[in-house]
């Protein structure tokens, strides 16, 4: 077995604990990003979480998933997972974002610079590839699902022919 100078062997490396949400997990390294914590705890795809590190004044700092937290401080590391807060979807393959969990179809149009948004109705595209129409309800709540729905733009109107 080949092993790096800078590397320990595995009998003598150092653990690294932390406790998300009360369940104890162990790294073996110092250094972590968010994204590392996500998979460590098994929350996928990581888009759809947050993580939360809990410090002992009641204080909570949020870790992106890029963010690196060292470990390597005495003292257990705590963090909290929570669904994300931002919501992405795309409308005609254009990303948007969003902190509301559900938006009408009116809504999105809008969002998107669809205008005007009465002479369009809104087709989802789910997981699936199915179209859902939501022609018929264009201020209705849709439930934006994560890691990130899928919105066309349809125009509603006769096309000018020229």
């Amino acid at each position: 077995m080949q092993t790096h100078k800078n590397e320990d062997k595995s009998s003598n490396q150092r653990r690294f604990p932390v406790l998300v949400d009360r369940e104890k997990l162990v790294f073996n390294k110092p250094q972590v990003t968010g994204q590392e914590i996500l998979l460590k705890a098994g929350k996928t795809p990581v888009e759809c979480f947050a993580v939360y590190q809990k410090f002992k004044d009641c204080d909570f700092e949020h870790i992106s998933l890029d963010e690196v937290v060292d470990l390597s401080c005495p003292g257990l590391e705590r963090f909290t997972i929570k669904k994300s807060e931002v919501f992405h979807y795309k409308l005609d393959d254009d990303p948007e974002t969003t902190e509301h969990s559900s938006l009408s179809a009116n809504q999105i149009l809008k969002n998107g610079d669809v205008t005007p948004a009465k002479d369009y109705y809104l087709m989802e595209i789910d997981s699936n590839g199915n179209e859902i129409s939501h022609k018929d309800t264009p201020d209705a709540p849709i439930e934006l699902k994560c890691p990130g729905s899928k919105f066309v733009s349809i125009f509603r109107g006769a096309m000018p022919v020229s």
